[in-house]
């Protein structure tokens, strides 16, 4: 992942570590909360890193970092009987031309 990201970037690869092994896991995503607090869903791929199947992944495409502040993410899967969310992770989008030291501003609760 970039060090630091902006807003319009794509093609960043996002990679949520879910802590254990998801290999037999389905209907897996990343789900969103963006910095005007909507929602999106954003399809992810099982990942293995290091010999571990743990992880999910998704690219970012055209509008899916469209606005500069905090974007709230939770790892969303199915395995087995259990369906859920795992802990949310905070990405920070800085608006373009913004220097890299700077924070972002944006709403999010």
């Amino acid at each position: 992942m970039a060090d630091t990201i902006y807003q319009g970037d794509t093609g960043l690869q996002i990679v949520l570590d879910c802590g254990r092994d998801i290999t037999a896991a389905t209907n897996a995503a990343l789900m969103v909360r963006k910095p005007d607090g909507s929602t999106a869903r954003w399809p992810a791929d099982i990942t293995t890193e290091d010999g571990e199947t743990r992880f999910l992944a998704y690219t970012t495409g055209h509008g899916d970092l469209a606005q500069p502040g905090a974007y709230r993410l939770q790892a969303s899967l199915t395995l087995g009987d259990w369906s859920g969310r795992g802990k949310t992770a905070l990405l920070v989008v800085l608006p373009q031309f913004a220097p890299s030291g700077a924070m972002a501003t944006g709403t999010g609760a």
